[in-house]
């Protein structure tokens, strides 16, 4: 009896699919009618150990009232929202279904801005999560729409899956023998909180070489190349080593741009190649310099610092040898095959 109910209503429940673990789908043909009249509360939780559990980290989770819903379990969709297809879902295959209503939930939240990437809907409701959990109660019946903006750290940025949830909602597809009871309370003590899987990103930084040299010598020939070992270690202890040059033809000051560097890495700076007529005369501390990379890639307000720089001085040390140098700009990857590399920008 409850295959065919669903069969005949406009949607129906999953409250957690199978393969679709961040989605709740919409509200099903359950043995009782719908309360239109009652509040109804939930709760969000992040999982895992994400940094997003940690107390400076805060994370919105806003809320649009796409659909309303009457004691049948029939949606109408709300003005704001005009357009979105809420229509009849079959249950025969949950998989299909889970996927219907992701892409639904999707062009909700294409709904939310304009062309120009400016707001035309406001959030019915804001819940703020701190150490990865919030609450929200007095949330009318209806069909939501659950938009997380991203979140940025100064590692890494995290995103998140826009989904529509069902107030209330019902646990009969969870398995078990479960209940068809509704469901007007989505929290751990009705086992129906609502999980968000965050997804994680690298962030970016710059790292730039200065060099200075002091002075010069042409007698074989008019430019001087200068190499660099840039071994990279990066959060997750992941190893990289990239070769720069820097090549010379008068005394004067130049740099080196090595771009895309994994935010929050160690970075050790080696010049391993002085030219044949050149010594370096930096501090002797600064022969292997060690830094952190500071993420760079974000343009929003305080998201993104200044590259990390180092620096190199060289003298001309008297000898007449030829100092010039061809880069080669092949890099060896995970496969241990050589892969061509755009060369690093030059200031």
């Amino acid at each position: 009896m409850m295959n065919k109910r669903l069969k005949q209503g406009s949607t129906f429940l999953l409250a957690v699919a199978l393969t679709f673990p961040l989605l709740t789908l919409p509200g099903a043909k359950a043995a009782n009618a719908i309360d239109t009249d009652k509040e109804c509360s939930i709760q969000f939780d992040i999982g895992g150990n994400s940094e997003l559990l940690n107390d400076d980290v805060t994370v919105q989770v806003n809320l649009y009232k796409v659909a309303t819903v009457d004691v049948s379990g029939n949606y109408t969709v709300t003005d704001a929202f005009t357009g979105l297809d809420l229509s009849s879902v079959s249950a025969d295959n949950l998989d299909t279904a889970a996927t219907t209503w992701a892409d639904r939930a999707k062009t909700a939240q294409g709904k939310l801005t304009d062309s120009k990437g400016n707001t035309v809907i406001n959030p019915t409701e804001t819940v703020t999560l701190q150490n990865g959990r919030g609450y929200q109660n007095k949330l009318d019946t209806g069909l939501y729409l659950v938009d997380t903006p991203k979140v940025i750290t100064t590692n890494y940025t995290y995103t998140f899956t826009p989904y529509l949830v069902s107030l209330p909602t019902n646990n009969y597809y969870s398995g078990n023998g479960a209940s068809d009871d509704w469901i007007y309370d989505l929290t751990k003590e009705y086992n129906s909180a609502v999980g968000l899987k965050p997804e994680q990103h690298v962030r970016y930084g710059d790292l730039v070489i200065n060099k200075e040299l002091v002075d010069h010598n042409a007698t074989f020939g008019d430019e001087a190349t200068f190499v660099f070992q840039i071994d990279i270690t990066t959060l997750d202890k992941k190893k990289e080593t990239r070769i720069e040059e820097l090549t010379f033809s008068a005394a004067g000051k130049n740099s080196v741009t090595i771009t895309k560097i994994p935010a929050g890495s160690e970075v050790v700076v080696n010049e391993i190649y002085s030219g044949a007529s050149y010594q370096l005369t930096s501090d002797r501390n600064q022969i292997n310099q060690t830094v952190k990379i500071i993420a760079t890639d974000e343009k929003e307000a305080d998201k993104a610092g200044a590259a990390v720089e180092v620096s190199f001085t060289n003298e001309h040390n008297g000898r007449t040898n030829g100092g010039y140098g061809v880069r080669n700009n092949f890099k060896l990857d995970k496969n241990n095959q050589y892969q061509y590399t755009q060369p690093a920008a030059k200031n």
